[in-house]
């Protein structure tokens, strides 16, 4: 999705050009995918006709639609780490020691942080990278501080971008939950704690408000199906359908910051549960922060205050993702002029 928001509000400044994408889903390139040397496209061709079907065992050949680690850089004209907290690592390490020889751009937008870090820590390849960069921006005080004494500009995360849409709210017809479960897989579900105030706040929710919930997950399904029977339960596998998903409400609710984001960038507020480091992100959003423990009497009198001024929440927020969309594309501008 993050690729997506760069392309929508940088072609002002870019013009047209083709997004590559380099997939670290782990599904696709796992921590230590850089020690296999089978994990190359050239044996996609060799070993597996017939009946021994090796590749269904090992992790051999590189068959996504994405940059190899083979491929040079030679026909790419810029590099964007974007709206992640993931951007370095072993994941993203044949990317890191090409971009060591790299001339051409090198920008971080509205990076993260997901634990704490001194500048020291960063060994390299990645401190050579994060030098040679001509712009950095973060979405939080945690990368702020880590990246200090390379002068980052502290703004929010570009998911505030994107999305053209933007909705007019003069009142609030219906809540948006996101729905998270500890039962998922990990990097995608939340503590039990967490969980369980979750389920707490929405049946709470759902008794004061019309709600209807959202997945953004595969294993949160048969959970949300089973404990919200008779609701309308979103979900799809592609992100860009979230825009016509989060367009149908009036308030977000919920534990993952990029619904929250995308809500935004339509001019739809939120309230973010923060569970993890990165709920700060939320800020960059004018999301109302919710720390998990929070009294639920606390966090319904938040979302019957955003209810009442929905329309100030609403066009606050559609005036201050012009403002820093502005605040983006001059920082932009100014690697090319």
């Amino acid at each position: 999705m993050h690729l997506t928001n760069f392309a929508k509000f940088s072609k002002d400044v870019i013009g047209e050009f083709n997004p590559i994408i380099y997939n670290r889903n782990p599904e696709v390139r796992q921590s230590t995918n850089y020690l296999n040397p089978f994990r190359h496209s050239k044996y996609c061709n060799k070993f597996f006709k017939g009946k021994g079907r090796i590749e269904s065992f090992l992790r051999i050949g590189f068959w996504d639609n994405s940059f190899k680690d083979e491929m040079d850089l030679d026909f790419i004209d810029m590099v964007v780490f974007a709206g992640s907290p993931e951007w370095m690592g072993g994941r993203l390490l044949p990317l890191y020691e090409k971009l060591l020889d790299y001339e051409k751009p090198i920008i971080y937008l509205g990076i993260g942080s997901g634990s704490k870090l001194s500048f020291n820590d960063i060994k390299s390849p990645y401190v050579d990278v994060l030098r040679k960069a001509r712009l950095i921006t973060v979405r939080d005080s945690l990368t702020y501080e880590l990246l200090k004494s390379l002068n980052p500009h502290y703004l929010p995360c570009p998911a505030l971008f994107s999305s053209s849409y933007e909705k007019e709210i003069r009142e609030v017809k219906k809540i948006g939950l996101i729905f998270a479960t500890d039962k998922a897989v990990v990097n995608n579900r939340i503590s039990k704690e967490t969980y369980q105030y979750l389920l707490n706040l929405y049946d709470e929710l759902i008794k004061n408000f019309e709600c209807e919930i959202v997945c953004h997950y595969i294993d949160e399904l048969p959970e949300a199906f089973r404990i919200y029977k008779g609701m309308k339960i979103h979900y799809s596998y592609d992100a860009k359908d979230y825009l016509d998903i989060y367009k149908r409400f009036d308030i977000v609710i919920g534990p993952r910051v990029h619904g929250i984001g995308i809500s935004a960038s339509m001019g739809i507020p939120g309230i973010l549960i923060a569970h993890d480091m990165r709920g700060e992100t939320g800020k960059g959003f004018l999301a109302e922060i919710v720390r998990v423990g929070e009294g639920i009497e606390s966090v319904m009198k938040k979302a019957k205050i955003m209810e009442s001024n929905c329309r100030s929440f609403n066009e606050r927020l559609i005036l201050y993702k012009k403002r820093n969309k502005n605040l983006y594309l001059g920082l932009l501008s100014g690697i090319y002029h």
